[in-house]
């Protein structure tokens, strides 16, 4: 065997054990978010029209996922900023969804909208979402997500979440304004139903 087809031989097996070990992939799709988290720095406002224009093109993120499909990728993570901000995230969505990859979404639920809970619903993720909550009350919330409004549409995103039995859990980043709520959060966190028999969900 020469030089040639010995090297070539490598390389391809070496493709292969690296395409049989991808099983996640994470999407950064924005840098923008809705919240201004005082503790957070991926937060460019939601209208940054220079973070907008650097942003991957909606046929970008589509050829990136059917790349890792091929490569035997079992699962996407769509993270932000605020991912739900990208006005193709249901086009993004469904498309993943139709590659036969799991999808996960790490998002504040704010944007959760009776017709995007309805879309996951039909469709659904086969893993649960996962929402960071910033406070049990309108003043810690609205304290560390510095916009006025975020906690009363963070709980209707959940409420919209939980009428349509979209699977979901919680988790918090612990701060000044939210420390005193812990054991309300853990309480509350316990009242959520979590679905245990997705597909591929054990």
């Amino acid at each position: 065997m020469d030089i040639l087809s010995e090297f070539t031989r490598c390389v391809n097996k070496l493709v292969k054990r690296l395409a049989s070990n991808l099983v996640n992939v994470n999407i950064e799709l924005t840098e923008r978010c809705n919240n201004n988290c005082i503790h957070c720095c991926i937060n460019l406002p939601a209208e940054d029209r220079t973070a907008i224009n650097s942003e991957m093109s909606t046929a970008q993120i589509k050829s990136i996922l059917t790349e890792a499909a091929a490569l035997g990728c079992l699962q996407v993570r769509f993270t932000g900023g605020e991912p739900l901000l990208r006005p193709d995230f249901a086009e993004l969505y469904l498309f993943a969804r139709r590659l036969g990859l799991k999808v996960q979404i790490f998002t504040n639920a704010r944007l959760f909208t009776p017709s995007l809970t309805s879309l996951l619903a039909d469709v659904p993720p086969l893993v649960p979402l996962e929402i960071t909550v910033y406070g049990m009350c309108r003043k810690s919330y609205e304290a560390i997500s510095r916009v006025p409004g975020s906690f009363d549409q963070f709980r209707e995103g959940v409420s919209n979440l939980l009428q349509k039995n979209v699977p979901f859990i919680v988790k918090a980043a612990v701060l000044p304004p939210n420390i005193s709520e812990l054991d309300e959060l853990e309480s509350w966190a316990r009242t959520i139903p979590y679905i245990t028999d997705l597909p591929g969900h054990t």
